[in-house]
């Protein structure tokens, strides 16, 4: 699954499924801690919890452009805008550029 289709893409997938396992087996702690504290909102606080890193971390691949961060990750804009709205994740203004003021 490299992006150029390269020869890695066995050892790629080697380590995505690697990756895969661990977060499988952290699943039941994750749900017995959640279910303790958080009873009713296990799905929801396991998702913040895995979606937080992908958003910030698309963000940071793309320099903070939410249209190209959404194209990455395959969801509309507004989706991205919202669920970092939801996520408390808020964009980053670059220098310059403040809110309400016109070039």
């Amino acid at each position: 699954m490299s992006v150029n289709g390269t020869a890695d893409d066995g050892a790629t997938r080697g380590q995505l499924t690697s990756l895969a396992r661990v977060v499988a087996g952290a699943v039941p702690m994750m749900v017995d801690q959640l279910a303790s504290t958080h009873p009713r909102r296990v799905y929801r606080e396991v998702m913040a919890m895995m979606e937080r890193p992908l958003l910030l971390h698309a963000l940071s691949l793309t320099g903070g452009n939410q249209l190209r961060a959404a194209r990455l990750l395959g969801v509309n804009r507004n989706t991205l805008r919202k669920r970092c709205r939801d996520l408390g994740l808020e964009p980053s203004r670059r220098p310059g550029r403040a809110a309400g003021r016109t070039p």
